[in-house]
């Protein structure tokens, strides 16, 4: 049996502390001067200074799908935050979830920025429309949070940082496993020598995504491919976190039937440069959990690394823990089954509204996102 290390004392602000490298990121690159033109044509257009400490963030949800009810979680335990409108056009759908906050209810975010006077909005929609909607808010002068990718296309993602640039707003992207305790344990790990050099790794992600009619997913061009494009990047910015920047990757995609738009099974390789390799997989329709067990739940996310001197299994789903042994020592288990795995949202999402409140810098920029896009896309390319 291996032995198990507490974990009761880890806690999501606590562990932010803990990036490496290329995390370890700075908001001075979006702190250009404003845009002379103004913040757009919207009677709320939003504000030019920073939010005041003691003033709640005023806050719409654009989307009330599948990921939407995961952010109104973290949402509603996050102090300081006031959820004053939800757009989607499904009217039924707006109107369910803006009742759980006693918030408005609109069909777009047009109406939203015409309507009430928001601070910022949380993006979670098609992948197709990402441009289009951030676009309108960055251009209106109000803060964006947004689920992956940036944008459909890179020419979109960087149109997207250049205007959070001139119109100096934060625009956040949601790589949530990056704010994951989990994660922040296991590059603890890395970085005290433990395992040696790492030298190899295994990220997957596999479950059953029981598809309503209305999920975006069964559109290859809202999608803007399948299960890779959908669900690699989250692998890609995990397997960064442990080893340092990927050189070359390059993505497998079987053109056999799919239960979503396009392939709903893909299998990755990546090179580094510290000359470390990986494989990725993912999967949308693993059997075994079923169709009655739906994201997150009987999913399977982790990352297996292997060093000189150790080796490490990140578990994320079906719960969190880490699993480690070193040359000629017992498996040690250290859990973290008290952490819930929306932990990375909720730290994702603080460290948006302390940036939009000035009382810190991003963690990851936008310049990040458009990277990691770089990347999955030109993997899909070759």
């Amino acid at each position: 049996m291996p032995a198990i290390w507490s974990s009761a004392a880890f806690s999501v602000p606590l562990m932010l502390t803990c990036w490496r490298g290329s995390l370890q990121y700075t908001l001075s690159s979006l702190r250009a001067q404003s845009d002379p033109e103004g913040c757009g044509s919207h009677s709320f257009s939003g504000w030019t200074q920073p939010l005041g400490k003691g003033n709640p963030l005023r806050i719409a949800l654009i989307g009330a799908g599948r990921v939407a009810a995961t952010h109104a979680a973290v949402l509603r335990r996050t102090p300081g935050v006031d959820v004053i409108a939800v757009a989607d056009p499904r009217g039924e759908a707006a109107h369910q979830l803006a009742a759980e906050f006693g918030a408005g209810a609109f069909t777009s975010l047009a109406q939203v920025l015409d309507s009430v006077p928001v601070d910022a909005v949380d993006i979670m929609v098609p992948h197709n429309l990402h441009h289009s909607l951030a676009k309108e808010a960055l251009n209106a002068g109000v803060h964006v949070f947004m689920d992956k990718p940036i944008a459909s296309t890179v020419p979109q993602a960087r149109e997207l940082c250049d205007i959070a640039r001139r119109k100096d707003r934060v625009l956040a992207i949601c790589h949530n496993l990056l704010f994951h305790p989990a994660l922040q344990r296991t590059v603890e790990v890395i970085e005290t020598g433990m395992l040696g050099r790492v030298t190899s790794a295994t990220a997957w992600s596999s479950g059953w995504l029981d598809l309503a009619p209305w999920d975006f997913r069964l559109d290859k061009d809202a999608t803007g491919g399948g299960a890779w494009v959908d669900g690699a990047p989250h692998l890609v910015y995990v397997l960064e976190a442990c080893l340092g920047q990927i050189e070359k990757l390059q993505a497998i995609l079987p053109q056999s039937s799919s239960r979503l738009g396009a392939e709903d099974t893909a299998v990755g390789q990546a090179l580094f440069n510290s000359g470390a390799v990986a494989t990725i997989s993912v999967g949308y329709s693993d059997c075994p959990s079923g169709p009655d067990t739906d994201w997150p739940e009987g999913w399977r996310l982790g990352v297996n690394l292997i060093g000189t001197e150790g080796r490490l299994a990140l578990d994320f789903l079906p719960r969190a823990q880490l699993t480690w042994q070193t040359k000629g020592q017992a498996e040690r288990l250290e859990p973290l089954w008290n952490v819930p795995f929306d932990a990375g949202f909720e730290g994702a999402f603080s460290d948006f509204a302390a940036a939009v409140k000035g009382e810190s810098t991003l963690r990851v920029r936008p310049e990040d996102s458009l990277r990691n896009l770089e990347l999955i896309k030109s993997a899909n390319d070759q």
